[in-house]
C-alpha cells in the first residue's frame, strides 16, 4: 500500500488540502489510523508533500526600531526587488507578498476579521495563500462600497476573496460609502445583515486597513470632493485618510457621537452626502489593527496615525521603511 503513489497523494490531499483529520481519512478509505499516519510520513519522504516553514516576520533591527519609534507593537517590511527603485508597483508588490504571508499566519480559526479597501489591501488579499486548515473565520467589510468600477474599491469583493482564501464566510455591506439621504441609510439599516455586521464591528479580532495620502495626484476619496471642500480640509491640516475618512493630528475630521452606529460624518460640500462605515470607537475596539500601506507621500499620515493609535501593526515596503526611519530621526 505504501508503494502506491496515487494512494499516497490522495491521502496527503485529503489531509493537507481538504482539512480531513487522520481518523476521518481512515474511515473514508477503510484504512487503519496508523496506516494513514505512515502514509503521510511516506508522502513527505517521497516529496509528494513539501512542508514550508516560514520564519516569523518582525525580527530585523529596522522593524524593531521602527515599531519602538512609532509606539506600535509590530512593523513588517517587504523587500523591494530593486531597493533603489521608487516604482509604485514594485512597492505595492513587495507589500502585498509580505502581507499575504503575514496574514496567513496571523489569522486564527474562529476570528472575526474586518477589512477595508484600496489597491494595496486588495493586492494583499489576492496574495494570500490558500489556508484550508482555518475554520470558522468571518470576514466583514468596514465601509460601504465606492461608486467606482475598480475592484479595489469594492469592499464586498475584497471581503469575499479573503473569505475564500481563508475557507471562511463573508458578510456583505450592501450600502454605498456615500449616501445623500438619511432615509436611504435607514432603509439599508433595517436589513438584518446590517445588524449582524454592526455587532461584529464591536468585537473584531483583527481589522485590516489601508492608508491614503492627502496630496499629490487626487484619488478616491480625495477626487470626490469639490475644490472648496479640499481647501477646507487643507486648512485643517489633514495628512491622510483611513477607510475613506480624513484625519489630522487631532484625529478624524468631523466625528459625530460615538453611539451613532452607522453614520460617521457628513462629507463637507459633496452634495451633503453622508459617509457610512465603522465608527471610530468600534474600530479601536479591535484586538489588532493592521495598516497595509507604502509610499513617500504617506509618511506624514503613517506617523500621525501611529501617534493617534489608529493601528498597532504596520506592513510596508523597504523603501518606505527607510524613508520613515529617516523622517523619525529628524
Amino acid at each position: 500500500m505504501l508503494d502506491d503513489r496515487e494512494l499516497l497523494y490522495s491521502i496527503a490531499s485529503l489531509y493537507y488540502e481538504k482539512g480531513k483529520n487522520q481518523q476521518e481519512i481512515s474511515n473514508l478509505l477503510n484504512l487503519s489510523r496508523p496506516m494513514v499516519s505512515r502514509a503521510l510520513a511516506k508522502a513527505e519522504n517521497l516529496g509528494i508533500v513539501r512542508i514550508q516553514v516560514i520564519p516569523p516576520a518582525g525580527c530585523s533591527s529596522l522593524e524593531m526600531d521602527l515599531a519602538k519609534a512609532l509606539g506600535i507593537k509590530r512593523v513588517v517590511i517587504g523587500q523591494c526587488p530593486d531597493r533603489s527603485s521608487n516604482d509604485r508597483d514594485n512597492r505595492i508588490k513587495a507589500i502585498a507578498v509580505t502581507a499575504g504571508a503575514f496574514l496567513s499566519q496571523a489569522v486564527q480559526p474562529g476570528m472575526a476579521v474586518g477589512v477595508g479597501w484600496g489597491v494595496t489591501v486588495h493586492r494583499s488579499v489576492l496574495a494570500l495563500p490558500d489556508c484550508p486548515n482555518l475554520k470558522g473565520v468571518t470576514v466583514v467589510p468596514m465601509v460601504g462600497s465606492a461608486g467606482r468600477t475598480e475592484s479595489h474599491y469594492q469592499v464586498n469583493i475584497i471581503a469575499d476573496r479573503m473569505a475564500e482564501k481563508l475557507h471562511g464566510n463573508a458578510l456583505f455591506f450592501n450600502i454605498p460609502a456615500f449616501v445623500s439621504d438619511v432615509k436611504i441609510r435607514d432603509f439599508f439599516g433595517r436589513d438584518p445583515q446590517m445588524k449582524a455586521i454592526q455587532d461584529l464591528w464591536n468585537k473584531l479580532d483583527m481589522a485590516i486597513v489601508g492608508l491614503g495620502a492627502f496630496g499629490g495626484t487626487p484619488s478616491f476619496p480625495v477626487g470626490e470632493y469639490t475644490l472648496e471642500a479640499l481647501d477646507d480640509l487643507q486648512q485643517q491640516n489633514v495628512v491622510g485618510d483611513i477607510l475613506g475618512r480624513f484625519f489630522n493630528t487631532e484625529g478624524f475630521i468631523g466625528d459625530v457621537a460615538p453611539d451613532d452606529s452607522l453614520i460617521t460624518r457628513h462629507a463637507p460640500n459633496v452634495n451633503d452626502k453622508m459617509y457610512l462605515g465603522i465608527p471610530v470607537d468600534s474600530l479601536k475596539k479591535a484586538k489588532q489593527i493592521i495598516c497595509i500601506c507604502g509610499g513617500t507621500l504617506k509618511i506624514p499620515g503613517i506617523r500621525t496615525a501611529a501617534v493617534l493609535k489608529l493601528f498597532d501593526c504596520l506592513i510596508t515596503d523597504s523603501q518606505t521603511a527607510a524613508e520613515l526611519a529617516e523622517s523619525l530621526e529628524k
